[in-house]
């Protein structure tokens, strides 16, 4: 078992976790922006392994004792490297109080590690498609399929302009197409404040677009980028919008900004892993497929009870949390296919 230690500068965890190959999920900035949220963040490594542990009191009162969970996490340079890592942060958790720890390490399909087990679900999304970011921007448009470059060159025929901003200044708008994106298709959304925060805390980019001259919002994204990668966590367009391929144009402007920030490949953040027309991710499904190159499978959530009896008490109180959730219209919650 890999003895893992506790992290606390910055700048010495990211470089590790980019090193390594991490997801912005286990970034530094990922377990500050829970903190607000009732996480509490422990970051443990070895030389050559690493994970960002979220700590927080079991939902309800009921049980006592605290969920451990590595969204993205271990992560380290081998399969065997995260097997090994795995182990010792279900020791640290242990240490903590937890009664359960689970693992979601961007780990293929049918991954293993010893002494946990597959909970058939997961809270991040399990398949995702992945584009290559290339070198200039004709290199980028030339590489996408044909119906796509169409969709970007008659956005832009229609005088649909695109931008890039950082931070706050385009999130308000954003989160009003966000709104009204999911009355008509019927998503849940968080509060206000949480994508507000989401964008200050984080490493965020928020991707807009508008016919020139004019001031409405068309289609929006918003992105993050760590180390190499970029990865689209949120869409919106109008009816009008759509019309226009205003949204082909978002993403062809967030594969910009994911080269200008130095990401050589861009996350479309989930997909269905059994797509089919009744599906009720299927359009977006069919949007993203036009620009997604390549298909990765991850194993899903790994879990590890460490106190049997609670921990099954815990697993209930956790799917009930999340049903609740849904119904408030907070969260989506866990992920299934």
């Amino acid at each position: 078992m890999t003895v893992l230690r506790e992290i606390g500068d910055r700048e010495e965890w990211n470089a590790l976790v980019r090193r390594l190959g991490g997801s912005v999920l286990q970034s530094w900035e990922w377990g500050e922006f829970r903190s607000r949220h009732g996480w509490r963040p422990v970051r443990l490594a070895s030389g050559e392994s690493a994970v960002q542990l979220l700590v927080r009191r079991l939902p309800g009162s009921w049980i006592s004792g605290s969920l451990a969970y590595a969204p993205h996490g271990p992560v380290a340079e081998d399969a065997a490297a995260v097997a090994e890592a795995a182990a010792g942060a279900a020791e640290h958790a242990r240490r903590l109080g937890a009664v359960l720890v689970d693992l979601e390490p961007r780990q293929p399909e049918g991954f293993k590690a010893p002494g946990f087990s597959a909970t058939g679900s997961s809270v991040q999304p399990r398949c995702t498609l992945v584009v290559e970011v290339r070198d200039d921007p004709e290199e980028q448009l030339s590489a996408l399929p044909k119906d796509t470059r169409y969709g970007v060159r008659r956005a832009r025929r229609e005088g649909v302009v695109a931008r890039t901003t950082e931070g706050t200044e385009d999130i308000e708008a954003f989160m009003d197409l966000h709104e009204e994106t999911a009355r008509r298709q019927g998503f849940a959304l968080r509060p206000r404040e949480y994508y507000r925060q989401f964008v200050h805390d984080l490493p965020a980019r928020v991707i807009t677009a508008r016919r020139e001259g004019e001031g409405r919002l068309l289609a929006g994204a918003v992105v993050l980028t760590f180390g190499e990668e970029a990865y689209y966590l949120y869409g919106a367009s109008s009816r009008e919008g759509e019309n226009l391929y205003a949204s082909y144009l978002v993403q062809f402007e967030a594969l910009e900004a994911a080269r200008r920030a130095g990401a050589r490949r861009y996350d479309m953040w989930g997909i269905p892993c059994r797509p089919h027309e009744g599906h009720p991710m299927w359009g977006v499904y069919k949007f993203k497929k036009k620009f997604g190159e390549r298909e990765e499978r991850y194993a899903g959530t790994l879990r590890r009870e460490l106190r049997p009896l609670r921990a099954r008490a815990a697993g209930a109180a956790i799917r009930g949390y999340y049903l609740l959730q849904r119904l408030r219209g907070k969260s989506a919650g866990p992920l299934v296919d």
